[in-house]
């Protein structure tokens, strides 16, 4: 092997290991925690959280970095990303400790149905993969409804865009 076919051989090694090395401490620094692009999949759960899990199920998968919402009238568990604007996902718990909704805050980029619907998309994408839909009007932003089993699954648009997921309890309101 020449001299120059060596040197080649030694820095594709080199640039591989160092990909593959930043994959694994990626993944090794964040362990639990709320997921980067976070699947919903209507009427069963966002991100992985589903309605009726308990906060040690909720605290095994998301981790313990979130903020308590002190605004709120029950229990609210706002997990937001220490990057850029303050976008998360929230999780409320009833006084049983269990989930009775779960909804992204903000718009995450990267956040994503099962089917592929991704936020960001325009809302028509919806209708064509879920068919008809309900609709609510809540405070500065819509709700499409999907009939989904006994829970409430929405997905939240502002104008003719998706903007985010949410879940919640028969007893609970879509709007959070």
């Amino acid at each position: 092997m020449t001299r120059i076919a060596l040197v080649f051989s030694a820095a594709a090694l080199l640039a591989v290991s160092l990909v593959a090395g930043a994959g694994a401490s990626r993944t090794v620094s964040h362990g639990a925690g709320l997921p980067v692009r976070g699947v919903f999949i209507p009427g069963k759960s966002l991100g992985g959280v589903s309605i009726g899990m308990t906060q040690t199920q909720v605290r095994a998968l998301w981790g313990n970095k979130f903020k308590i919402c002190a605004q709120c009238t029950s229990p609210t568990w706002n997990y937001i990303y220490a990057f850029g604007e303050p976008l998360g996902a929230a999780v409320k718990f009833d006084k049983s400790k269990k989930v009775v909704a779960v909804y992204t805050l903000g718009s995450p980029a990267g956040w994503h149905t099962a089917e592929g619907l991704l936020v960001g998309e325009e809302v028509d994408k919806v209708n064509t993969l879920y068919g008809k839909t309900g609709w609510t009007a809540c405070i500065g932003y819509g709700a499409m409804i999907l009939q989904k089993g006994a829970v409430n699954t929405a997905i939240y648009t502002t104008g003719a865009v998706v903007y985010g997921f949410a879940m919640t309890a028969g007893s609970e309101p879509i709007c959070q």
